[in-house]
């Protein structure tokens, strides 16, 4: 028998046939097909792909849970995977022409990358009238490409340095605002026998923070995004000295052994939460991270926020953090059903929800500040604060160049005085995608 190869929707309606098939054969006839099969098969049903799996699930499941109960003519099913597993199945899917009705995505370079596939949800945006639901800056970064909207926003999250309080407190030290008090408050906790600084980089993505935040406050926004872009060198001056003064933090012995062969949740974070490490810089999401692997570990209380400190005086702060959004595949079968899922999503209380579970805030400005606790409330003052936003590296530019910009963070964390060396290495494969695509 020949092997049957099936996307995810195919999958679906194959299994809702051959029910059907069988209700008519035991019955004789479609007239005797129960009448809760026959109303459940009237249900319009809403297929989602998202990559909230994990210690990352929290927030959806009960968005899930409350879009079938407010809407009982419909279904949403909604299918997790970890986030590099939905990477390459996204693609997959895309390009077998059976893609679900909606997908969760990133904000930025990555729903850019992937636009000719997706539908425009401007008569949605429209009659919902989500321009004044989110703020300007937010759809303009997030949310709208080449003029038409494309992504609903349902979390932004915020990469700052959270920290033991009670460990900072042995110290003597608290949050620096400037690098230079940065680097002492890193050798008072070293000197009391805490590790500093907890990485987890196993997964790659979370080493991207450091190189971020460093070129941010010493380049600025305007060079960071023209390297992006590819109209600046990783062999740039601006990119050897942020390479420089994250070599000094590894050198100095402030992270935390092997951070390659960390994780960033059940290593980094929980080596923060038992006091093993005295911080970690990572994003709102640890948030609902901590609130799973340590019950009793309270925010405000037990852990504290603030922002990467201020390296060169004169550039301006910049925020930083991802978007995570919904999308509409063209290809999707119920591109009706999908428009009311995002239409319900994009309420204050799902959206609060949302916020609530996965330790993000709440893209929706008519979610109350009343609704955030006393750590977010501080981390919506921070943002406030910050005249910039900008989406992290691997979000900033297409999926070819992060691939090479996230295996030199990782190779640097494994050969730290090579630097110079891997970003030659790095620059020359950049030339080379650049040059391939010319061609």
């Amino acid at each position: 028998m020949p092997k049957i190869s099936m996307g995810l929707g195919s999958a679906f309606r194959f299994s809702l046939t051959i029910l059907a098939v069988n209700l008519v054969m035991a019955c004789g006839g479609l007239a005797c097909v129960p009448a809760k099969a026959a109303r459940q098969a009237e249900t319009s049903r809403i297929s989602l792909l998202h990559y909230f799996s994990g210690s990352l699930s929290g927030g959806i499941d009960s968005l899930v849970s409350s879009f079938n109960k407010a809407n009982p003519g419909h279904l949403l099913i909604a299918t997790p995977l970890d986030h590099e597993s939905f990477k390459s199945s996204i693609g997959d899917t895309l390009k077998s022409g059976d893609p679900p009705d909606i997908y969760s995505y990133w904000a930025g370079a990555k729903t850019r990358d992937i636009l000719p596939a997706l539908q425009p949800i401007d008569d949605l945006w429209k009659d919902a009238g989500l321009d004044a639901t989110f703020p300007s800056a937010l759809v303009d970064s997030a949310c709208r490409y080449d003029g038409a909207a494309y992504l609903l926003p349902i979390t932004q999250h915020f990469v700052g340095f959270f920290y033991n309080k009670a460990l900072f407190l042995k110290a003597g030290v608290t949050p620096p605002a400037d690098w230079a008090s940065f680097l002492v408050a890193c050798a008072k906790l070293k000197a009391k026998g805490i590790v500093p600084l907890a990485l987890g980089a196993d997964a790659q993505w979370p080493a991207q923070f450091w190189f971020d935040y460093i070129l941010l406050r010493t380049a600025g926004s305007g060079f960071r995004e023209r390297l992006m872009e590819g109209k600046a060198s990783w062999t740039d001056a601006e990119v050897i000295r942020t390479f420089s003064l994250w070599h000094d933090l590894v050198a100095a012995g402030f992270f935390n052994d092997k951070p390659n062969e960390n994780a960033w949740d059940s290593g980094a974070a929980v080596q923060v939460s038992d006091g093993k490490a005295a911080m970690t810089l990572m994003g709102t999401w640890i948030i609902g991270t901590w609130n799973g692997l340590a019950p009793d570990w309270k925010d405000g209380r037990d852990y504290g926020v603030f922002p990467f400190p201020a390296i060169d005086p004169g550039v301006p702060a910049c925020a930083l953090g991802p978007v995570d959004g919904l999308v509409i595949p063209k290809a999707a079968k119920n591109p009706a059903g999908a428009r009311k899922v995002l239409r319900y999503l994009a309420e204050a209380a799902p959206q609060e929800a949302m916020s609530q579970g996965s330790g993000a805030m709440a893209p929706s400005l008519a979610v109350p500040p009343s609704s955030y606790s006393g750590i977010r409330n501080e981390i919506r003052a921070i943002i406030a604060a910050a005249p910039l936003w900008a989406f992290n590296y691997n979000l900033a530019t297409p999926p070819e160049r992060s691939a090479i910009g996230l295996a030199l963070f990782s190779e640097f964390l494994g050969f730290p005085d090579r630097y110079r060396e891997l970003l030659g290495q790095a620059e020359l494969k950049m030339r080379s995608l650049a040059s391939s695509a010319k061609n």
